[in-house]
């Protein structure tokens, strides 16, 4: 087995029982706002590193695509300085600092490529119930940043953000195909940073790292809608969202055409 399965494995033996039971009793269950994700286990002491530069570049007055950015150029700085530590473990630290950064108060707005026109609802509120754009941005970084965990630590990114909107369909919230398309963006990212080849992994890190990606610019725009309330979506409705966002976030050709 290599080293880089074996360390996947011990990461996922240490957290995914209190990670697992934690989620569904205390975030998962009830329609996320901010400050409800729960930190349900003692994650690695690198993913609390990387929680703590985010607070304070977030401190500082830094937009989430610079934070990314910065964690970005952590994650790689830390591989480079100690040939223990393998770059796809630090991008998988990544996701774990943001989900506890996210818990202890850090409010980022994912802003993606941009927003379809918002759906108005009863009382001046948007999409779901949210009081104005910021706040709906906010719960659209927590789902990116749930996808990214959950697919760092189990495979399972896709998997999570749709069981939540199938939750939430079912009780006084509807299927959004737009959250579904944010976790599945976390969930790509990852893929394309740890679950390659080393040379494309980095290359991948280094594309955010340099700014030359960025979560504002670079990911799909959210156009995808909802459904109506207490209809949940088919596997082919899902699965032609994820095909979208995959087929949107990929490495660019090293040699392009002139």
């Amino acid at each position: 087995m290599s080293n880089l399965m074996m360390g996947k494995l011990m990461r996922a033996k240490t957290t995914r029982l209190c990670l697992v039971l934690g989620v569904i009793l205390l975030g998962w269950l009830a329609p996320m706002r901010a400050g409800d994700l729960a930190a349900p286990a003692k994650f690695p002491v690198e993913d609390e590193r990387f929680a703590a530069l985010a607070r304070r570049l977030e401190v500082r007055g830094w937009d989430f695509d610079r934070i990314f950015a910065e964690l970005c150029r952590a994650a790689l700085t830390n591989a480079a300085a100690n040939p223990h530590v393998h770059l796809e473990d630090e991008a998988r630290s990544i996701w774990g600092g943001l989900w506890l950064w996210t818990r202890e108060g850090g409010a980022p707005l994912f802003q993606a490529g941009g927003h379809a026109p918002l759906e108005s609802m009863p009382g001046g509120r948007i999409d779901h119930g949210f009081h104005d754009l910021r706040e709906l941005e906010i719960h659209y970084a927590q789902h990116f940043i749930a996808g990214g965990m959950f697919e760092a630590y189990f495979d399972l990114g896709r998997e999570a953000g749709v069981t939540k909107e199938r939750i939430d369909s079912g009780m006084d919230d509807y299927f959004d195909f737009n959250k579904v398309a944010v976790t599945t963006m976390g969930a790509r990212w990852v893929d394309l940073a740890a679950n390659g080849d080393p040379a494309q992994n980095r290359r991948w890190v280094e594309l955010w790292a340099s700014g030359r990606y960025t979560l504002s610019q670079s990911m799909p725009k959210l156009h995808w809608g909802h459904l109506p309330p207490g209809v949940s979506a088919t596997r082919a409705d899902i699965r032609a969202v994820e095909q979208e966002v995959d087929g949107a976030m990929n490495l660019p050709a090293e040699n392009p055409a002139k």
